[in-house]
């Protein structure tokens, strides 16, 4: 008998216990749908839950859930526009050489859209493979020199400073963007760090796969 009691208090816990954590996850999805949004001038978005606008800073709650939310802050200077839950949209940027804002309003928001829309689709593999190959070779070639294989790798990500970026305007949904110098201008930047990025890995992946097919012959 005092078995099944306690069988009986302990279901009844369970279930409350999971009523609970349900209720909980209810509550943080439905918060989720009621987030702000900060645009920056470097092409990152990101949901906040903006706390206060005071002074050059804008204070906010990140989006990602902690037992104890602390909040955080950015400069207004690095922030295009804010937008809250609610619709509204609120541009920080503004026009003045002085402090080094050469664009108008419209040219900074063709800027911002460009470097986005080439986080988003811009794609590139020959940044990759070509360092590869050069970290690849490197140790082989340079045998006798070992020691030296590792500058050619580390200078080939150089290469991406050179070509001209082709613009995937297929991916592109509003083609009248392609008109404003200022969103090329943007995509070009993030594409081309990205093409940086890609063949500093490829070059450490290469020079790796490099090292060991020495290591092996040797």
């Amino acid at each position: 008998m005092k078995k099944l009691v306690i069988y009986r208090k302990i279901t009844t816990f369970l279930c409350f216990f999971i009523v609970i954590a349900a209720f909980g996850q209810i509550q943080t999805t439905s918060d989720t749908g009621n987030m702000d949004t900060l645009f920056f001038l470097n092409g990152e978005v990101k949901a906040v839950k903006v706390v206060d606008t005071i002074a050059h800073l804008i204070r906010f709650l990140p989006e990602k859930r902690r037992r104890k939310p602390k909040v955080e802050d950015v400069e207004k200077s690095k922030v295009f526009s804010l937008k809250f839950s609610n619709g509204q949209e609120r541009v920080l940027y503004f026009h003045d050489s002085t402090v080094g804002n050469f664009f108008s309003v419209l040219e900074a928001k063709m800027f911002v859209l460009g470097e986005q829309e080439a986080e988003k689709n811009y794609k590139n593999k020959w940044p990759f493979l070509i360092s590869f190959v050069v970290g690849a070779v490197s140790p082989i070639t340079l045998s006798n020199a070992v020691l030296l294989s590792p500058v050619p790798p580390t200078l080939t990500p150089l290469h991406t400073l050179l070509p001209i970026i082709k613009v995937n305007t297929g991916k592109i949904q509003n083609k009248n963007y392609l008109q404003y110098d200022t969103y090329l201008m943007g995509y070009e930047k993030v594409a081309r760090k990205k093409n940086f990025m890609n063949a500093l890995i490829g070059a450490g992946a290469g020079l790796a796969v490099g090292f060991g097919t020495w290591a092996i012959l040797k």
